[in-house]
């Protein structure tokens, strides 16, 4: 029970989506018909000597690094082309991926960039084309440049061929990219008798003949090779296919396709492979926790018929601990137990414990709605746990959650959340979004399972150029700090997420560095801290957004054990590195190893996820508690999922150390950069710290309400907030936050990957005025209202500090207008039902003599009433 629950939404109205004046972005500029002629005319008369010959198949194919049909085609235009994929498909051309590439400062005679820009963008579509979709492309090349109009439906070729800056065969430079090339070589063993894992991703094409076909081609050139498949995968759902090796190959074969990728023997050459990449391994270093630091008796017990509703995807927990038992059911879907050592299994222990208990110091309390069923990913060993060597990791993920929550004999129907508190080392985002994070899309948008994944621990150290370990020291604290600062800012895009971290439809989770057990380590000797206590900062290892598209990821901050640094030379600079071991700071956890009640301490980004899934949990609970909004119901997994996943965003705020980071990235980049100062905040705080009692009851001197439904494309839900009549006329600072969380169906092949856009305004109905000040004359606060359009949660951050409240009625409400627009030209299904959440609090933010949230609730009660 609680004094001030969570209250519930009247059922909305319907309503159309208001659609505005329609913009047209400014858009690149080709250089016009007669000069794409000359740059492309020989490769398309070519073409036509090839289609005219009696073996137009076996002409086309004898060049190895020439088009042909069956391997796949790129074309890489200035900016992108709407409607390309219809207008491919209209001519038998199928789009196996489509992805915006680095911008162009030094771009072909006769380009222009966008608008004001400088530089040009891109956009790559690979294709496959056949003999007879290439005979359609050259009628068209031909009529495009004898100056024609383009036929009906045919538009987006002539913007094609305007726009047209490489037309190519899908390359080595292609499968194997700078980064996977890197870490390949990084990985090659000293030992040339060892084997080098590589997973091959086999083109993701409908038919599974031609998939079939292509995999057995890859396996035969792995064997020509001198090696081996290790594993295989091949899923082929509705929305997600992946097919895929893990081959196990001699290192001179790797390094000879380092050497020379464009060798026709190469696995580089391979038509049906489209990546080249290291084997993805899911890892939790054992840095993370440290054992034997104490003992704790934990306080209550799990109730023995409690549902299960919360998966962790992890090692191996110590499930017999006081701390854990009756609350862990482990599910060895994939035989790992017997390979995991008893003795070694910290971290699943640590991330179990959090959920279910929190920190055994701070906390203690175990959850009383659920018990959680652990599914290892991880064999543990002595140098923390790991994925194993003989598998794809992608394919572990979907044969468990299949089996969990996927199939007609689901292990644990109940699950709506799963904690994936995993990190992959070297996989950082860098645009190109991971099949591991196309998999938690869809699996979120199918299945409606909420999945929360740690952001990641970046490096074992922090490089500050220009000054010695020595000269750091004796800098004082602050110095000291604005030095990190700098060098964080300066390795941005060495820092960024680790996969799956980029998913949009999960909950990404950075960590900050704070205890919650109240004890204040004692200064030691070259050891030192970059935050005073108290404050709210990341980690200093702590995963960098933004997210896919610029999304606003990580999602949320939470407590994630402080942390401990020490400084060592490196030459004229100054390495920095977290202690590996100590049991001065952390989140205190239970502990495979000493008893029963042994204890140890946590740290990092992992850590900071179970605490979130734990404030999930809690908060699902309230949700449906004797006093809560949905009292009584059994919630499906699809609404439990979005409205925490609304709740955990909608607690989050962004503290004072975000707002002082905001500051002096407006006095760097300038006074009028108020976005991209904006969205280096959100690059290290995302919409804020969450704080988890706001996730199960309204604040003080506030109240918080939540909905949930349906849309569909071009459709309206509008839901009315009482407004508080005591609050009319007066002169009290007051805010508001209102979030949507939804599950956006996505197309892995298109660069507009995600369909579904949602988000609300203040309007009563499609022909009303917009009320921009929501009802209180409140302004724009905290992340960019551009930026929180990008991903699958939207969250608007409203205040007034100064003004007076406007002037209302006794009946006056705030009509709430969520509203679902296609984010993919036309790729969104109009009868596809777009499921989502809707949290909003307002609240007082000043000591006055009435309650808003005793208001509010009255005012529903007698609504009611009247029907």
């Amino acid at each position: 029970m609680v004094d001030r629950p969570i209250l519930r939404f009247p059922d909305p109205t319907i309503s159309e989506r208001r659609k505005g004046s329609p913009r047209t972005p400014p858009r690149p500029q080709g250089p016009g018909r007669g000069r794409q002629g000359q740059r492309f005319q020989a490769t398309f008369d070519g073409l036509s000597e090839a289609l005219e010959s009696n073996q137009p198949e076996l002409v086309l194919r004898e060049d190895p690094s020439g088009i042909a049909p069956e391997r796949a085609l790129v074309f890489v235009t200035a900016g992108s082309v709407q409607g390309f994929a219809r207008a491919a498909q209209a001519v038998g051309l199928d789009i196996f991926a489509e992805f915006e590439l680095d911008e162009l400062d030094d771009f072909p005679d006769g380009f222009r960039p966008a608008g004001e820009s400088e530089t040009l963008s891109r956009t790559l579509y690979a294709t496959m084309p056949t003999l007879d979709s290439f005979r359609r492309i050259l009628a068209l090349w031909n009529a495009h440049q004898a100056g024609r109009r383009a036929p009906r439906n045919a538009t987006p070729w002539w913007d094609v061929f305007d726009l047209l800056l490489e037309l190519r065969p899908w390359g080595p430079e292609d499968r194997i990219g700078q980064s996977a090339r890197q870490i390949i070589e990084d990985r090659l063993p000293f030992d040339e008798e060892e084997e080098v894992p590589l997973e091959l991703e086999i083109w993701p094409a409908a038919s599974l003949e031609r998939r079939t076909g292509w995999a057995r081609e890859t396996e035969q050139r792995i064997n020509d090779l001198g090696g081996r498949v290790i594993d295989r995968s091949s899923i082929a759902e509705a929305g997600f296919t992946y097919e895929a090796l893990l081959a196990g190959l001699p290192v001179s074969a790797v390094r000879d396709m380092l050497d020379d990728p464009g060798n026709v023997r190469g696995l580089a050459m391979l038509e049906g492979v489209q990546l080249i990449l290291p084997q993805m391994i899911g890892q939790a270093a054992p840095g993370d926790v440290d054992s034997d630091v104490g003992d704790s008796v934990p306080e209550g017990e799990f109730p023995v018929d409690a549902p299960i509703r919360a998966a962790l995807f992890d090692g191996v927990p110590a499930a017999g601990h006081q701390a854990l038992d009756g609350g862990v059911v482990i599910e060895d879907i994939h035989d790992l137990v017997r390979l995991s050592e008893v003795d070694q299994r910290f971290h699943a222990t640590a991330m179990a414990s959090l959920i279910l208990r929190g920190d055994l110091e701070a906390d203690g309390a175990a959850l009383q709605d659920t018990r959680l069923v652990s599914v290892p990913l991880l064999i543990d060993g002595p140098d923390g746990a790991r994925t194993p060597t003989d598998r794809l990791f992608v394919d572990l993920v979907h044969v468990a959650l299949m089996r969990l929550i996927g199939g007609e004999q689901a292990l644990a129907e109940d699950v709506f959340v799963v904690n994936f508190s995993i990190g992959t080392p070297d996989m950082r985002f860098a645009s190109r979004i991971s099949a591991l994070a196309r998999l938690m899309d869809w699996w979120a948008a199918r299945y409606g399972v909420l999945i929360v994944v740690s952001a990641g621990n970046i490096g074992d150290r922090l490089e500050i150029p220009g000054i010695t370990s020595v000269q750091f020291e004796d800098l004082d604290a602050n110095q000291q700090r604005a030095r990190v600062s700098q060098a964080i800012r300066n390795a941005t895009f060495d820092r960024t997420l680790l996969a799956p971290a980029e998913s949009l439809n999960s909950v990404c989770v950075g960590a900050i560095s704070q205890d919650l057990n109240g004890q204040v380590p004692a200064n030691q000797a070259g050891v030192m801290f970059l935050e005073d206590e108290g404050d709210s900062k990341p980690q200093m290892t702590s995963a960098l957004g933004l997210g896919p598209f610029r999304s606003i990821k990580p999602d949320v901050l939470e407590v994630g054990g402080r942390l401990e640094v020490r400084a060592f030379p490196n030459g004229n600079d100054t390495s920095l590195r977290p202690l590996e071991v100590s049991n001065r700071t952390g989140l205190v956890a239970a502990s495979p190893r000493g008893g029963v009640t042994a204890t140890q301490k946590s740290r990092g980004t992992s850590s900071a996820t179970a605490m979130t899934t734990r404030a999930i949990l809690q908060s699902a609970e309230a949700l449906t508690s004797e006093d809560g909004p949905y009292a009584g119901q059994e919630l499906p997994r699809q609404s439990l999922a979005l409205l925490t996943r609304a709740l955990v965003v909608n607690a989050a705020r962004w503290p004072d150390d975000a707002r002082a980071l905001y500051d002096e990235e407006i006095v760097r980049l300038g006074s009028r950069q108020h976005s991209r100062a904006k969205a280096e905040v959100c690059r290290n705080f995302g919409y804020g710290v969450t704080t988890a009692n706001m996730m199960v009851e309204s604040p003080d001197a506030g109240v918080t309400m939540v909905a949930h439904g349906t849309i569909r494309k071009d459709h309206a839900r509008i839901f009315r907030m009482p407004l508080p009549e005591s609050m009319s006329g007066g002169r009290v600072p007051r805010s508001m936050r209102a979030t949507l969380a939804w599950f956006s169906p996505v197309n892995p092949t298109r660069a507009q990957y995600r369909l579904a856009g949602l988000e609300a305004v203040v309007a009563d109905g499609i022909d009303a005025e917009e009320d921009k000040g929501w009802g209180l004359d409140l302004k724009t606060d905290g992340p960019d209202a551009n930026m929180i359009k990008h991903g699958t949660v939207w969250s608007r951050r409203l205040v007034h500090r100064i003004q007076t409240v406007p002037g209302f009625g006794a009946n006056a409400e705030i009509p709430i207008c969520v509203q679902c627009r296609d984010t993919a030209s036309g790729g969104l299904n109009p009868d596809d039902d777009i499921a989502f959440a809707l949290a909003v609090t307002l609240q007082v933010e000043a000591e006055v003599q009435y309650d808003i949230f005793n208001e509010v609730e009255q005012k529903l009660r007698l609504r009611l009433r009247q029907g």
